[in-house]
């Protein structure tokens, strides 16, 4: 088996984004007059199951306000955006290497992350500016993975290049899009921070330990895989 396509997540995996969207969601609470403030340990707990830039829909006491809900995240948005511009992240370096490694190696790379596209495009046009469209095969923001309708986000771009499922791998922090990639059938690997750890990029999987992954025989067969099966770096 190859690994003929990669799909990276931004938040986390390409680029180090915690700390400005905790500070974009803390904003967002404080315009809105509510009390809430979170420290680090609670966004990651909400960005693994909702991902980073849908963390406030992980307050329950807001669940039914759909309204409010869509403003502050709105409001989040709008934060995250200004401070990007204003402190653009710097891309992981050993998530610069997988990518360096992997096109070397004629592995295409793929980008779909549930930013929204603007923020996407100046994240991405800040650090790789035109070189955006020869690097990567696909570029998507604003990605709704937990859907449920439809063939989803990685079926849609497998097809868009013509790739096989069970050729391709996705890496993310977030269960939304790590389970829709094994939902696509593809292997997938998390590199979520837990806690007030950070078990991630500094740490990242290399593309050489990404083919050791795939041919090892304790990995579980993942074509057919079971919604939210992935192994963890």
């Amino acid at each position: 088996m190859s690994i003929d396509v990669i799909f990276l997540g931004l938040d986390g995996v390409l680029f180090d984004t915690e700390a400005l969207h905790l500070a974009a969601c803390n904003a967002a609470f404080a315009n809105a007059g509510l009390s809430i403030r979170w420290t680090l340990p609670a966004l990651r707990a909400a960005a693994a199951s909702h991902g980073y830039a849908r963390a406030i829909h992980s307050i329950s006491a807001l669940a039914r306000e759909k309204r409010r809900l869509a403003e502050l995240q709105a409001d989040q948005h709008r934060e995250f955006h200004q401070a990007i511009l204003a402190r653009p992240p710097q891309a992981q370096a050993a998530a610069l290497a997988l990518i360096e490694d992997a096109t070397a190696a004629g592995t295409k790379i793929c980008l779909l992350t549930d930013l929204p596209a603007p923020a996407t495009s100046a994240l991405l046009e800040r650090h790789f500016g035109a070189d955006v469209n020869s690097l990567f095969s696909v570029v998507a923001g604003g990605v709704v993975f937990d859907a449920g309708n439809g063939a989803g986000p990685y079926a849609h771009a497998l097809h868009a290049i013509g790739a096989a499922p069970h050729d391709a791998i996705a890496i993310d922090t977030a269960v939304p899009a790590l389970r829709a990639a094994a939902d696509a059938g593809l292997w997938t690997v998390s590199v979520a921070p837990y806690g007030t750890d950070v078990v991630r990029p500094r740490q990242f999987i290399t593309f050489d330990a990404l083919h050791e992954l795939q041919a090892s025989p304790y990995t579980p067969d993942q074509q057919r895989p079971q919604p939210g099966l992935h192994r963890a770096a």
